[in-house]
């Protein structure tokens, strides 16, 4: 909505602009209320957690599964042997790099 605002001249729409602020509060209300429950109820269940606060975001929940994903993607990566051409030419005593398109080369082959 602001790109197409922003590229056209327009007039924001309010309701989108209004909902937004909406979800905005409630995020926030739901997150202290859910916060402080969850601190709450878990402090002094179990031994090794660090429950001096236990926080709770309507965003948090899918960001942390793309960074346990990620962690898990870098975690089982297996690194593989690659060669590199790399060559130059000289012409009129100037060096000239040439580079291979493919970059990285996998199979030695």
């Amino acid at each position: 909505a602001v790109v197409s605002t922003q590229s056209t001249g327009g007039k924001p729409n309010e309701n989108e602009s209004l909902s937004v602020d909406a979800r905005q509060n409630l995020d926030l209300r739901l997150g202290c209320a859910v916060t402080r429950f969850q601190t709450k109820y878990f402090q002094g269940k179990y031994g090794d957690l660090d429950s001096s606060l236990i926080s709770y975001g309507p965003c948090q929940t899918p960001t942390l599964g793309f960074c346990v994903e990620r962690h898990d993607v870098i975690q089982t990566f297996t690194p593989e042997p690659y060669w590199v051409i790399e060559t130059s030419i000289t012409a009129d005593n100037t060096e000239i790099p040439l580079t291979y398109s493919r970059g990285r080369i996998f199979d030695q082959q």
